[in-house]
This record gives C-alpha cells, sequence and structure tokens, in this order.
C-alpha cells in the first residue's frame, strides 16, 4: 500500500473532487436561488394590499378600517412567503450535512471494500461497517481515528443522525459539543426572531438545527483532510 503517488492521485479524483463540486454546487447553484426572498415578500405584501385595497369599495366600511385589515393580511401573506422559503433554504442546508457525513462513510466503505478486505469476503454485508474498517485498518497499523481530521468527522456523524433522526442520542451528545447548532438566528429581512428552543423535531423541515455555509465548508475540509491525511499514511505502511 506504500504507493505514495497512487493514492494521493486516486483519493484526489475518486473521491475528494466530488465533496468540492457537491460544495460548489451549494454555495453557486443551490443557495443562490434563495438570494432574493426578502424582496419577493415584499412584492408579495404590495400587492396583496393593492388587490385587498381595490376590493374596498364598499360606502359602509370605514376606508381606515380597510386599509388597516389590508395591511394586515398582506404583511403576513409576505411573512409566510418569507418564512417558509428560509426554512426551505435551512432544510437545504441541514440535510448537506447528512450528505456530506454518508458520502464520506460509503467512499470509505468502497475503499475498504475494494483495497482492505479480500476478494472472497467483499460480498459479505456484515464486514461493511465503520468498525469493521477501523479494525482491519489497524491490522494493516492504520489508525483512522488518530488522523486529525476525525474528530470533525465524529461530530458531523452525530450531525447527520441528528438531523435525519431528529431528537435522540447523537443530538443530546451534539447539543452540549456545539450549542450553537441549535439557536434560532433572527429573520433578518423581517427583523423577527424563532423562538429559542433545544428539542429537535423537524430539521428536515428547516426547524432545530441551523447549519450554516460555514459549518458546511468546515465539515467539507475535514472530509477533504482525512482523505489527504489517511494518504500519507498509507505512503508510510
Amino acid at each position: 500500500m506504500n504507493d505514495g503517488q497512487h493514492w494521493h492521485r486516486y483519493f484526489r479524483t475518486t473521491f475528494i473532487r466530488h465533496f468540492e463540486r457537491t460544495l460548489e454546487a451549494l454555495e453557486r447553484r443551490i443557495l443562490p436561488a434563495f438570494a432574493n426572498i426578502e424582496a419577493e415578500a415584499t412584492e408579495i405584501q404590495r400587492s396583496n394590499y393593492n388587490e385587498l385595497m381595490s376590493r374596498s369599495g364598499n360606502p359602509n366600511v370605514d376606508p381606515f378600517s380597510a386599509g388597516e385589515a389590508a395591511a394586515e393580511a398582506a404583511t403576513e401573506a409576505g411573512y409566510d412567503h418569507y418564512s417558509g422559503m428560509d426554512a426551505v433554504r435551512q432544510a437545504l442546508l441541514n440535510s448537506y450535512g447528512a450528505i456530506l457525513y454518508h458520502a464520506w462513510e460509503q467512499q470509505l466503505l468502497a475503499f475498504h471494500r475494494s483495497n482492505v478486505l479480500h476478494p472472497r469476503e467483499q460480498d459479505d454485508h456484515r464486514l461493511l461497517n465503520l468498525k469493521i474498517v477501523q479494525v482491519r485498518l489497524q491490522n494493516l497499523g492504520i489508525d483512522i481515528a488518530a488522523l486529525p481530521a476525525w474528530t470533525t468527522l465524529d461530530e458531523l456523524r452525530l450531525l447527520a443522525n441528528a438531523v435525519k433522526h431528529a431528537d435522540g442520542a447523537s443530538a443530546e451528545t451534539l447539543k452540549a459539543m456545539r450549542p450553537e447548532l441549535f439557536e434560532a438566528p433572527t429573520l433578518e429581512g423581517l427583523g423577527l426572531e424563532i423562538p429559542y428552543t433545544r428539542r429537535v423535531f423537524k430539521p428536515l423541515s428547516g426547524e432545530d438545527i441551523y447549519l450554516t455555509l460555514d459549518d458546511l465548508r468546515r465539515y467539507g475540509r475535514s472530509v477533504i483532510g482525512f482523505w489527504e491525511q489517511l494518504a500519507e499514511v498509507l505512503e508510510k505502511v
């Protein structure tokens, strides 16, 4: 296994580039679709107000009351659009945490299957889990849990579990480790705040866990770092 150039090239072209593209797609293609939701909400509010006021021609209705009711309804329509689209944006960010972890896990299992297991073992599904990977690599003198990237990857594992399964053991551990991930951000466009809660019910609906793009960049660096660090170790065994 000590062909250093082979492993650096293999991990770069087979694994690392996928993560670079995955994060690039999020930042340059997906998130820009949400860049104008504040302006969209303002336009919906304006349009709704004008439409409601155009219907208020009843001489028996106080114009002031009609305008007040129209403004309230229009504001609610704008807020509904903004908050709904912001929840979709947050759900996508949260889901990306799970995507990053499970893509890395699948890559590691693919490496394990094709480069560590004996050909006769490769279709034994009992051997396709991370504990077996660690044991088999340790038998070769490689402790992947000692790599610098491992701590952040284990945090990413907890996050992926919390995103998929909501409250549970992983979420509780992550709350103690990274409490800021559970603190709702301010809805800057409308100057409103979502009430803070430590309960995790619907992270895939954009609630309760609040990953940011910076968080995902950090996790992405750890995944890429893992493959670079493993390549360096493989040079020496």
